[in-house]
């Protein structure tokens, strides 16, 4: 083994073990695949394109902290699954994100027209870390209220901020659901028909179907609105068919109450 190819296997397992460790959600996922006894997938930083020769595809790749991708092989003849791995709100964290939308929408300043969506978030994260602060002691999804002076402030773990910082950001400032999919650079094609999955196409392992999944009608029909809504041109029954751009300059085909295509 040259020096270069041992230097460069070394850096790729210190940047595994680091993401490893600034993700818990990632940690937790791979270890539960291990309890499971299936295969763990592989680690890249970057994909080629001689892997869409391989038989069996079993891969992990990050698209952008906290986001990673795992694609696997299912059966011969099915799509392989595409898995995006990121913090998830159970029903604990989600009763805190009530209250902290509560304690912040105060503090926002909806007149304000950010020039960048990085500025927008940064103002944000600025928000949540002085409505929030880490208490090591408490338990992931668990939480406290202090209140001094009229002022309330909430104590989680830092797991749980994460995930609500994670959550807030993805739900007022990015593409929400479509976030993972934006930024995938593999990612040519995103595609849903209904209720169900959504399908993608990637540029190495063609058609996949992904993990994100609309439960109801009620859900897909809230997204669809939501999202028109952040291409400025929002579907309506009267106007049931939008093609936009999205932010990052994707262009989006939304026909209300049938399908999505990115």
């Amino acid at each position: 083994m040259s020096q270069i190819v041992k230097t460069m296997e070394e850096r790729l397992a210190k940047n595994f073990k680091d993401s490893l460790s600034k993700n818990p959600h990632l940690a937790r996922y791979l270890d539960n695949l291990a309890r499971k006894g299936e295969e763990l997938p592989e680690y890249f930083e970057q994909l080629s394109r001689e892997m869409r020769y391989s038989k069996e595809v079993n891969i992990l790749y990050p698209v952008g902290d906290p986001i990673f991708i795992h694609i696997k092989s299912v059966k011969p003849g099915e799509r392989p699954s595409y898995i995006v791995i990121q913090p998830t709100i159970n029903e604990k964290i989600c009763r805190i994100m009530e209250i902290v939308e509560e304690l912040i929408i105060s503090k926002i300043d909806e007149s304000v027209d950010f020039k960048t969506v990085e500025e927008h978030e940064e103002v944000l994260k600025k928000i949540l870390k002085n409505t929030i602060k880490i208490d090591g002691s408490l338990k992931t999804g668990d939480y406290r209220i202090e209140k001094k002076s009229g002022y309330k402030r909430i104590y989680v773990n830092n797991e749980t901020y994460r995930s609500l910082e994670y959550q807030l950001i993805m739900d007022k400032i990015r593409m929400g659901i479509l976030e993972p999919f934006i930024r995938d650079e593999y990612i040519e094609d995103v595609s849903c028909d209904g209720v169900g999955p959504i399908f993608v196409e990637h540029k190495i392992f063609g058609s996949c179907q992904s993990n994100i999944v609309f439960r109801d009608e009620y859900e897909l029909d809230n997204f669809v609105r939501k999202l028109s809504e952040r291409t400025g041109r929002p579907v309506t029954f009267r106007n049931p068919i939008v093609d936009a751009s999205l932010p990052d300059g994707s262009r989006i085909n939304i026909v209300f109450g049938k399908d999505i295509s990115m």
